[in-house]
């Protein structure tokens, strides 16, 4: 395995293999399928936890999920890298007895496993404890632990619609969820951030903490700063408002403009010729219709012209704007190149482009450190010497 980073750029950190990740010597247990999970222990792997993904026989089903190359699912191998893998099956008693030596040696344990799934195989919450007193136990539910919809499937789309997500990009449209796994990747996200505190609170009192959260409650969480705040006061029934779109249409496609200050506002008039909207702008006094009716307002003038001469008159007026990038823009785009966000990692199935943690510590880059397993690739020979 190897790791090449991008050579168009001047590298200002550093990829020295002597650096000692933050989380070096952590030990997780992932048994966790599909996204969230998943993703959550390979950003603590990044973060330089090892890692030992726990597989049911025939593998996680995200195995099979959306594009593949050699029958490996590509979102599975993004969501996976930087693990051990091995195969057990709970349901058998030396399936069993290895996961729970496993969990004798572990700091974390991440699970996606409904409650009463987690209890018939044994390996509950009281089950747990009292194999280790010290472990860091995060269980990952779609709905929570019990209520009504407790046992119910939960996948990404149906927390959106469930949170108020899709109704609130719909805008008075068509409803439709995201086209990206959103919910998956925010919970991740959370998920890590929980592990996190775990650590932090196991470091202050030297006792294991046993950390429940949900889709559910993660989501909601999330929307709530901006997407209620025609709801945080409980006498507060005005209509729901969504922010005006910022994409706006040039003479050859489009561009993001985003002023939200006064200042920024008048330059945005100026830059296309009607500064003298200003005044009668500023005569509106609910700002929320003020907003509306100025993206109204500059939508005709910004198709006189095109997209790369319109962001370079904004850029030089300090206008808040970007390109619309399709995926294939977004990778030569000056500034990605500029962070090093992207390398190559040699895998047995070829080399693969993957993306770093996100964090840069004291000039450091958290690349990959190695791709995801094979199914039961360390089967019989983790770095643990557990699961035998």
């Amino acid at each position: 395995m190897s790791i090449d980073t991008t050579p168009e750029t001047a590298a200002t950190a550093s990829h020295s293999d002597h650096f000692v990740r933050p989380l070096a010597g952590i030990r997780v247990v992932e048994a966790a399928s599909y996204l969230a999970g998943p993703f959550a222990a390979q950003m603590l792997s990044d973060l330089g936890a090892d890692v030992i993904k726990v597989e049911p026989p025939g593998g996680d089903p995200y195995r099979n999920f959306g594009s593949s190359r050699h029958g490996v699912g590509i979102v599975w191998g993004n969501a996976n890298r930087g693990k051990e893998g091995v195969v057990l099956d709970l349901k058998s008693p030396e399936g069993l007895a290895s996961f729970k030596a496993l969990l004798r040696g572990a700091d974390l344990y991440i699970d996606n496993l409904r409650p009463h799934v987690a209890d018939k195989l044994g390996v509950g919450k009281e089950a747990v404890e009292a194999l280790n007193a010290s472990l860091i136990r995060l269980s990952i539910t779609g709905y929570g632990p019990d209520g009504d919809a407790a046992r119910e499937p939960v996948f990404d789309a149906l927390v959106q619609g469930r949170t108020g997500l899709i109704a609130y990009e719909a805008a008075g449209g068509v409803p439709k969820a995201t086209n990206s796994f959103m919910v998956d990747k925010l919970a991740a996200s959370f998920v890590c951030q929980l592990a996190l505190a775990g650590l932090l609170a196991r470091g202050r009192s030297g006792k294991g903490v046993y950390i429940q959260t949900s889709m559910l409650d993660m989501v909601s969480y999330f929307n709530f700063p901006d997407m209620f705040q025609h709801r945080t006061y409980l006498d507060d029934d005005s209509a729901w408002r969504t922010p005006p779109q910022p994409v706006m249409a040039t003479r050859d496609g489009y561009i993001v403009l985003s002023p939200v200050s006064g200042k920024q506002l008048a330059k945005t008039l100026e830059a296309i010729g009607h500064p003298e909207w200003k005044d009668e702008l500023r005569a509106i006094p609910d700002k929320a219709e003020m907003t509306s009716t100025f993206f109204r307002r500059i939508a005709a003038p910004l198709k006189e012209r095109g997209s790369a001469e319109w962001l370079a008159m904004f850029r030089e007026m300090d206008v808040p704007c970007g390109p619309v990038n399709d995926p294939n823009q977004h990778l030569d785009d000056p500034q990605v190149l500029h962070n090093q966000l992207y390398s190559t990692l040699d895998t047995p199935l070829g080399p693969i482009r993957s993306v770093r943690y996100p964090g840069v510590f004291d000039g450091h880059l958290l690349t990959a450190r190695f791709p995801a397993p094979g199914l039961g690739e360390h089967d019989g020979q983790t770095s643990w010497g557990a699961a035998q």
